[in-house]
């Protein structure tokens, strides 16, 4: 989700949940509970600013959620002592924030269990006349809260989900460009050697048996132009070679490519110089290793900033790949990972993985020039 878009819903929930404190203030500006309800709801107010706010949720995601789950008993701790019946927006924003924490079957067991215990409030404490009415007509707020914040991750997600498709699109393209244009020189050097090649090579035999045969002034002209024979065909097989082993792709701009326009995590490069690869495979299973490693780390780790480090080290490629998430104690070997390893495998690399403090990353892999 934008991060303008948060900052305007964290805006509104505070705000709606300042206006209900204002209002049943004055309400109970003379109730003998007046002085314990605004001090809850000013816990409340806390707790909904701590778990709502974007820098909170990004550099603390603990102390978020933390914040999260004891405002709901907060909820029902104020309503336990003062009847005051807008008292459910509280529990409305509470739901509308549910998304961002729990599983979204598990958002639907906290709205049945929400609207439960305000039946139960207003059943056995309130004691309304028609508590199951009253109680099925809030829980019409609850759950269009709850379907518009669902609705809203979901989106958030799809369009992440684009972004992440798109990346990948732009760099196999650059990829498979750059195994065209690979592609393309290898055809014109196979063309140099195999036509002009032999072609010269003929040229030459047949000046060096006219040189033979041949004297005074025209054996020195053709002695000269065998000379000038030797020396182009000297050339084109140059010119074949340097076709051949000329680099394929660049490195750094694969990278960054990879690495452009991620969401809710900024991506660090680090690379001491432009390495550029003659094997389009090499840099395929290295590109792959970096996404996999991005995409691991906005699922399961909850990282912000992430760095990627690559130098050459005794005719190795060095990649090293850290984010500062939560980390891992019991790191297992999923589809993604294990996809990784056997890809660096067939190069005859290597990959190493720390799961605390934070996820580190570390891969070998032969650099061939």
């Amino acid at each position: 989700m934008d991060s303008r878009l948060n900052f305007y819903l964290f805006l509104s929930g505070v705000a709606t949940a300042l206006v209900v404190m204002v209002i049943s203030g004055t309400f109970l500006h003379d109730h003998r509970w007046f002085v314990p309800a605004m001090i809850w709801q000013f816990v409340i107010l806390v707790l909904l600013v701590v778990l709502s706010n974007p820098w909170t949720e990004a550099a603390y995601p603990r102390v978020a959620a933390m914040a999260f789950w004891i405002m709901l008993p907060a909820i029902y701790a104020l309503a336990f002592q003062v009847h005051i019946e807008f008292f459910f927006i509280y529990t409305i924003i509470w739901l509308a924030c549910a998304p961002g924490f729990i599983a979204r079957n598990y958002c639907w067991w906290a709205f049945v269990f929400i609207n439960c215990a305000w039946l139960g409030m207003r059943t056995l404490v309130w004691q309304d006349d028609n508590p199951v009415t009253e109680t099925l007509l809030v829980s019409t707020f609850h759950a269009f809260a709850l379907l518009s914040a669902i609705t809203a991750k979901e989106s958030t997600e799809a369009n992440e989900k684009t972004q992440k498709l798109n990346r990948e699109l732009l760099a196999t393209q650059h990829l498979l460009g750059e195994a065209s244009r690979e592609s393309e020189r290898t055809r014109i050097a196979r063309d140099l050697h195999d036509l002009l090649g032999h072609h010269l090579t003929a040229l030459t035999i047949k000046l060096q048996v006219a040189g033979r045969v041949s004297e005074g002034e025209a054996k020195q002209s053709i002695e000269q132009c065998h000379a000038l024979a030797k020396l182009l065909l000297s050339d084109v097989r140059e010119a074949v070679s340097a076709l051949r082993d000329m680099p394929v792709v660049s490195l750094r701009e694969l990278l960054e490519i990879a690495i452009r326009d991620i969401p809710r995590i900024r991506v660090e490069l680090e690379m001491q110089e432009d390495i550029a690869l003659e094997d389009v495979n090499t840099a395929q299973v290295l590109l792959r290793c970096v996404q996999e490693s991005i995409t691991n780390s906005l699922k399961h780790s909850n990282a912000k900033r992430a760095r990627i480090t690559v130098r050459l080290n005794q005719g190795n490629i060095e990649l090293g790949y850290t984010d500062n998430g939560e980390g891992c104690t019991d790191i297992k070997l999923g589809n993604g990972l294990l996809g990784m390893h056997e890809r660096l495998e067939k190069l005859g690399g290597s990959l190493q993985l720390i799961g605390k403090p934070s996820v580190k990353l570390s891969i070998s892999t032969p650099y061939l020039n």
